[in-house]
């Protein structure tokens, strides 16, 4: 493990104690992510993006063999002249290229291997440089600082798993309190609540579903949240009944960022839009509709493609991510035209829409419940086994009643067609994925 990985997650296995010494050491701001991750934050928004989409598909044609032995002596030297002539390519592509996609004579002690995540099948092995979290968190840190936030505390409810008897971790570098998601109930909500305030830490960045269960819990002991500034939501959707509750019941504001392992396309809400802004000098983002065509209209929906600017070890271009998303046919009040916008952005497309039982299917958006329904339940998951088949698991709370049952069962029939067979059941937890993240659908339909 090299010296930025052991900062990023090893250093917090040390004692509390200790590391929490060194976080109230910690007054160093930016500098603390070095001099490379100062020089980026810097210059962030100076960079010309075509100019580096060019260099970079210049550089993988002349240095690395896939497309070398694809485009071969060819020169792309305009944005229309790599959207005709660079085709698009696939994790099943690079799974059976891989060793193509490598970078010539590429020196292994500046980079480390990694892999995709899982949940849309067998991961796919990466090569990404060892310095990545220079830009990733850059970028990252510039879109949280819309929303205020400068370098401060946060307290992590993610992936993590700690050992019997350690309540929580702390990186003094990251400024992070780390806690473990797998263990949240009343009690250990309680105790990361009493942290939060004994520490003075504003802000919680965490998975969705993870944040929701911690608030709900808060909310049921009448704990006060009001002191909280922001949840930073990260990899995965955020869903509607997790929105309303935390925005609109507890007024606590949410930054919701998209990105992938690849660390292609960068994007993120602010102040003034929800929507997803995309980061133009992070990566070249592109949507693709069902016929392969590229999107540019607005509020149609296509499969997320993108390109990467800084990783020449392992350059993935005009790479299909399986994520779907479609444009927002306004602009930010904020930042006006500087970015593009995207909707809600949904995982692999297979395991973002339900089917019918006559082949059709129905998104997740389409099925989007009223917000009064939210307030009856403390929590809401789908599954299909079959088509024209939905099992939704509910946790009701006090307000639930039989009214709400006859109107979500009406609901969803209504979304699948009369044929649907809908069943509801009702649960104490929603199901949770080995990793710490939460599906809103598990579907186990093959297509």
């Amino acid at each position: 493990m090299n010296l930025a990985d052991y900062l990023k997650t090893g250093i917090s296995k040390w004692p509390n104690w200790l590391n929490l010494l060194l976080l109230h050491c910690n007054i160093f701001g930016k500098y603390a992510y070095g001099t490379g991750y100062v020089k980026v934050i810097k210059h962030i928004d100076e960079a010309d993006w075509e100019k580096q989409l060019l260099e970079m598909v210049n550089y993988a044609i002349e240095h690395v063999q896939y497309y070398r032995k694809r485009y071969g002596g060819l020169r792309v030297n305009t944005l229309a002249e790599f959207k005709e002539k660079i085709r698009f390519i696939d994790k099943k592509e690079v799974m059976e290229h891989w060793e193509e996609f490598v970078v010539d004579n590429i020196d292994w002690s500046k980079c480390v291997t990694g892999t995709t995540g899982g949940t849309s099948g067998k991961p796919m092995k990466l090569v990404i440089p060892k310095n990545r979290y220079i830009h990733s968190l850059a970028f990252w840190h510039k879109e949280l600082k819309w929303y205020g936030w400068n370098y401060d505390t946060r307290v992590v409810i993610r992936n993590h798993k700690l050992e019997k008897g350690r309540d929580y971790m702390v990186n003094p570098i990251l400024k992070e309190f780390i806690f473990d998601a797998f263990r949240m109930d009343a009690d250990y909500a309680k105790r990361v609540w009493q942290i939060m305030r004994k520490h003075h830490i504003r802000y919680i960045h965490a998975y969705p579903s993870a944040v929701y269960q911690f608030l709900k819990y808060c909310t049921n002991q009448n704990l006060d949240t009001s002191f909280i500034k922001l949840c930073i939501l990260t990899s995965e959707g955020v869903t509607d009944e997790q929105r309303h509750f935390i925005e609109k019941e507890l007024y606590i504001p949410i930054y919701a960022s998209y990105g992938h392992s690849e660390k292609l396309i960068m994007a993120g809400s602010c102040p003034g839009s929800e929507y997803y802004h995309i980061e133009p000098c992070y990566g070249y983002c592109e949507l693709l509709d069902d016929n392969g065509k590229i999107i540019s209209e607005k509020n149609k929906q296509g499969e997320l493609v993108g390109t990467t600017f800084i990783n020449k070890y392992f350059p993935l271009i005009r790479y299909r991510t399986g994520d779907i998303s479609s444009y927002v046919d306004h602009h930010c009040p904020i930042h006006k035209e500087e970015y593009r916008l995207l909707s809600g952005i949904w995982g692999h497309w297979d395991k973002s829409v339900i089917y019918r039982k006559d082949g059709g299917y129905t998104s997740l958006t389409a099925l989007n419940l009223h917000s009064e329904i939210y307030e009856h339940i403390d929590g809401l998951q789908y599954i299909q086994e079959k088509k024209g088949e939905l099992i939704v698991l509910i946790i009701p709370n006090t307000k639930y009643t039989d009214t709400d049952t006859r109107f979500l069962k009406s609901h969803f029939e209504s979304a699948l067609g009369e044929d649907a067979r809908v069943e509801l059941k009702y649960v104490n937890k929603l199901i949770i994925q080995s990793n710490g993240k939460f599906l809103p659908l598990i579907s186990k339909i093959t297509t």
